[in-house]
């Protein structure tokens, strides 16, 4: 039985080695073959986005006139231009957040290099999914850094850790939404000093 075992081991092991060496000697032919529109027509990133910040303006709890800034990076190399976003709330001590849908903003650069808006063909909250959809009228190419400001009507009421995931979708007929990265959010409790 030992024996029937050590050859399986061995047989893995040799199968893994000439996987590697082939992927490796034919890396360079293979590199121009990942396409971002596959055959079927849907488009997705050859590399997705990245989250480079979430933060609010404001962490105290119930506080009204905050906004969420959720900064992305469509790195040059994603191949595809960025149409929609998506926040969802994956984790928090309250049951919904509600947010002005019209109040939200996309523009190039962070929040302290502004530039340019994106404008907005929609933008629809789902309260049962706690996900909030952008889509833009004008994709962005890739290489460029842009940020989504999010409107809630108040912070959530209790403190806590707040967790959202964030994705995004190419430009095309079938886009394929991919994760770009999880936003954090600590909410804490009004001081007394804020009241007075």
């Amino acid at each position: 039985m030992d024996s029937i075992l050590g050859v399986v081991r061995r047989s893995r092991l040799t199968l893994v080695v000439i996987s590697a060496l082939v992927v490796s000697a034919m890396g360079p032919q293979l590199s121009h073959l990942t396409a971002a529109q596959l055959g079927d027509g849907t488009t997705v990133f050859t590399s997705p986005p990245r989250l480079v910040s979430f933060v609010t303006t404001d962490d105290t709890a119930n506080k009204k006139d905050v906004t969420y800034y959720v900064t992305v990076n469509l790195l040059p190399e994603a191949e595809e231009s960025l149409e929609t976003l998506t926040v969802e709330l994956v984790e928090g001590r309250f049951t919904r957040l509600d947010y002005h849908a019209d109040r939200i903003e996309v523009f190039e650069g962070t929040r302290q290099t502004r530039e340019d808006n994106y404008p907005i063909e929609s933008a629809n909250y789902d309260e049962d999914s706690q996900t909030v959809t952008v889509r833009l009228s004008q994709s962005v190419a890739p290489g460029q850094v842009i940020t989504l400001a999010l409107k809630p009507v108040r912070n959530p009421s209790r403190e806590g850790v707040y967790l959202f995931r964030v994705s995004a979708a190419p430009a095309g007929e079938n886009p394929v939404a991919q994760r770009v990265g999880t936003g954090r959010i600590h909410i804490y409790r009004e001081s007394i000093l804020d009241i007075f």
